[in-house]
């Protein structure tokens, strides 16, 4: 058992182990640590489509939610000299998406490089969702790690994204903004090739090839397109086993930022020694 003695003092609190240390935190910040914060846009203007916001620590990740629709992609030529690269010749090609969802991670309101992209056959409507699981995008940029410990579930591909544009701006609406934005983007309007092959192990594109003949190919993806661009709704795509919540939890974890509310005297006498105050710059 656990004898720390922990009092609060006015605006203080203090902890004594039982060999007699001894320390000390402000109330406020146990508080700021000890619970989870209500949602805040934190005064952010929401681009249209962004459905859950979460914060923990210094990471906000957000949630975007594309209606199924039917997209023109830059999609690799079958002859084309080289998988990916500048040699990468490509061709336009007309597919539907089901419900496309993109899981956006910013540092200080600064796009990250972990993004994650799902698709879904039915709209958000709860963030727990057992019934409704995340599934795997059958998309050429979106890279399957083996083993996943550690990292990305599906993975965007960002390496020749320019940041130099937005990263810098002062104003955290516009960087969180135009972080999202340049995001989309590269997943949606940047060419579709084998990267994800040759340098992660996989995409979830090749991954889902035999989920369902209608989707085995890029050509039998367009002419299914063609007939019914709805068709997406019923394709049985890969299940990641995992709610919103349970993949937003899991990209917190990666970041060393668990969900660790204190449920003991142990607890918060660890925090409490722990405790480092913000040095001033």
């Amino acid at each position: 058992m656990d004898t720390t003695i922990i009092t609060i003092e006015g605006q203080t609190v203090r902890a004594v182990s039982p060999e007699g240390q001894t320390a000390s935190m402000p109330l406020s910040e146990l508080l700021n640590q000890s619970t989870e914060p209500p949602p805040d846009s934190g005064g952010v203007i929401l681009c249209n489509g962004i459905r859950l916001i979460y914060s923990r620590g210094p990471m906000t990740i957000v949630v975007h939610e594309t209606p199924p629709r039917v997209h023109l992609f830059d999609w690799i030529a079958k002859h084309s000299p080289a998988r990916h690269g500048p040699r990468t010749c490509y061709r336009p090609v007309r597919i539907a998406l089901p419900y496309l969802i993109v899981i956006a991670m910013f540092e200080q309101y600064r796009l990250g490089r972990r993004n994650e992209c799902f698709f879904r056959v039915e709209p958000l409507s709860d963030q727990n969702g057992e019934d409704s699981p995340l599934l795997y995008p059958a998309l050429l940029n979106c890279s399957k790690f083996s083993p996943p410990d550690g990292k990305p579930l599906s993975w965007i591909c960002t390496a020749e994204m320019d940041r130099s544009v937005w990263a810098q701006r002062g104003d955290r609406n516009q960087r969180l903004r135009a972080g999202l934005r340049a995001l989309l983007h590269c997943l949606l309007e940047t060419g579709f090739n084998y990267s994800s092959e040759d340098h992660e192990g996989s995409s979830w594109f090749t991954e889902s090839r035999r989920v369902d003949p209608r989707v085995a190919t890029v050509e039998d993806w367009m002419a299914a397109t063609e007939q019914d661009p709805l068709f997406v709704l019923s394709v049985p795509w890969l299940k990641t086993g995992m709610s919103i919540r349970q993949v937003v939890d899991r990209i917190f974890i990666n970041h060393g930022l668990p969900r660790d509310r204190p449920v003991s005297n142990a607890d918060l006498a660890r925090r409490i020694f722990n405790y480092r105050p913000t040095q001033p710059k």
